[in-house]
């Protein structure tokens, strides 16, 4: 049985798509990474700026159009990673029963860092998301980072500027999982 990771922003053009073309990049054929926005921009490619900073780390960006987060992408994901709070919120609101696969990629990735990664070991692709899933539920109440620190700024339609700098936490926070989800 496949994995399957949810990406969620808002227009699913920037960076839900850099979310899941950076974890396809990372992660094995096996792991599905998806993406859907919350008020997608249905049917777009990704947007230029973020494309071209994905195209120099060598993920693909060709075949991608947004679309709209739907129960059903909800109920099949097995990890659902959002861009900000407010899209954790959305995804809840839209499936209750998903708070406990739901979070802001940077929490995630943030909570890695009060992980034993031995606690791995040994443990399939599921096993590991579910263990990284609890653990990160278990040490929200100890990170009491403030929401703007779990949030990923939105580019689109700004400058260069922004989407350097939400393309490098996401890209950093991609990079922290995938190492967790794969090493030996």
């Amino acid at each position: 049985m496949d994995l399957h990771i949810l990406a969620i922003c808002t227009g699913n053009i920037c960076r839900s798509p850099a979310v899941e073309r950076l974890f396809t990049a990372r992660l094995p054929a096996s792991v599905t990474v998806s993406s859907a926005g919350t008020r997608a921009v249905v049917g777009s490619p990704i947007a230029p700026p973020m494309a071209a900073l994905l195209r120099r780390v060598s993920a693909e960006t060709s075949d991608f159009e947004a679309r709209q987060i739907t129960d059903a992408l909800i109920n099949e994901a097995d990890l659902i990673l959002t861009a900000t709070v407010a899209h954790r919120g959305t995804v809840v609101s839209m499936r209750p029963t998903a708070m406990r696969r739901s979070f802001t990629l940077l929490e995630f990735s943030r909570s890695m860092s009060y992980l034993n990664a031995g606690s791995l070991a040994n443990l399939s692709l599921h096993q590991r998301i579910r263990c990284l899933a609890d653990h990160v539920c278990q040490t929200r109440p100890r990170m009491r980072l403030p929401e703007a620190e779990l949030d990923i700024p939105d580019p689109y339609g700004l400058g260069q500027e922004v989407y350097n700098t939400s393309f490098a936490l996401i890209n950093q926070a991609v990079a922290t999982i995938s190492h967790q989800l794969t090493m030996s």
